[in-house]
């Protein structure tokens, strides 16, 4: 009894999250990374998509004591049209000012993140000796959305270690402009959608990030205004993944679905086999929810993300679009799905 009263506590307590604050980096804890996604339209009608990752991970060296933070960025735009995805990355440290965060602002080499209010940023991405850019400004209407229990997210039931602290801002209003192929082009409209998460203090066994463990993810904005987020996780690559969400209707009523089966997360048979990774991914789904389905398929299939020269992990994220029923209506909508812990099937030799 004592030790449920100490959670409620602690939750009741936690919940208090404080913005503008909560969008940087949050020294104390050793695991961390706050995204945007999103859809543009141009000036000529146009449209492209984007992935901008601030990752930040801390260690401590049991032999002196010390701490060792890096900070990786993934920066990827895609274009429908051409079906193109083109990916850069970095991994910098704190020397020489060439990474860090402040109370307004991320950045890690030609990334950065400037928080300009609570509901305003605004991100820009110059990659050296590239020939696509980033340059938004972003602004929301002071609604962000707290997954979970009062943003306190477990990722699994059987083990309550397993969890993060994450909230979403969804349907930032986008402008500014892009450049891709070396042509620049105005953004006019678009909406995005940030995620932070943070979590873990201190070296520990039980990681979000551990060798083994995947998730399937995806954020989706709905036609009628609704916005969606669904995942499921697994501790281990031979897990059951364990599935949770988050539904907000329109007139910002939220549900949080965190009962085992409520979300059922069920892919398609349908796979694409990356031609640099050899990794098939599952890139149709169907997702039940106790208020409606959405049936998910990607806007084009090659979005993968090689990450192995900053985080080390290979994953999809990409566009998708998807139609469904929500409240017995039907339904379209927009989003971002992401496939992590997939890995090339062993050639018959290998077995």
């Amino acid at each position: 009894m004592f030790r449920k009263f100490i959670l409620v506590f602690f939750l009741f307590c936690f919940s208090a999250f404080q913005f503008p604050e909560e969008h940087s980096f949050h020294p104390d804890h050793s695991l961390e990374w706050c995204y945007f996604v999103g859809h543009l339209r141009t000036e000529t009608g146009e449209v492209f998509g984007y992935e901008l990752s601030f990752f930040r991970l801390s260690h401590e060296d049991k032999k002196t004591t010390s701490k060792i933070e890096v900070f990786p960025v993934h920066f990827a735009i895609s274009h429908p049209l051409s079906q193109t995805h083109l990916t850069s990355q970095t991994i910098q440290r704190k020397m020489a000012g060439l990474a860090g965060f402040e109370k307004s602002r991320i950045w890690s080499g030609e990334y950065e993140l400037k928080i300009l209010s609570a509901n305003e940023f605004h991100i820009t991405a110059f990659p050296k000796f590239k020939d696509f850019s980033l340059d938004l400004h972003l602004k929301g209407k002071g609604q962000t959305l707290l997954h979970g229990e009062n943003g306190l997210s477990r990722k699994s039931r059987k083990n309550q270690n397993l969890f993060s602290y994450y909230y979403s801002y969804p349907r930032l209003e986008s402008s500014g402009k892009i450049v891709f192929g070396g042509k620049e082009h105005s953004v006019v409209s678009g909406l995005s959608w940030m995620d932070h998460e943070w979590s873990e203090k201190g070296n520990t066994n039980d990681s979000l990030v551990s060798q083994g463990t995947g998730w399937d993810w995806i954020s989706l904005h709905g036609e009628e205004g609704d916005d969606f987020v669904f995942f499921s996780f697994k501790e281990k690559s031979n897990s059951d993944p364990e599935s949770f969400g988050t539904f907000r209707n329109a007139k910002s009523r939220i549900i949080s679905y965190r009962k085992e089966k409520e979300v059922k997360m069920i892919p398609k048979k349908e796979q694409w086999k990356s031609p640099s990774s050899g990794i098939e991914y599952p890139l149709h789904w169907r997702i039940e929810f106790p208020e409606g389905y959405w049936n998910v398929e990607p806007i084009f299939s090659e979005q993968e993300f090689d990450g192995r020269k900053s985080t080390g992990i290979v994953y999809w994220e990409g566009m998708v679009k998807a139609e469904g029923e929500v409240l017995g209506k039907k339904s379209t909508a927009k989003g971002y799905l992401e496939l992590k812990g997939y890995s090339p099937k062993k050639k018959w030799w290998e077995l």
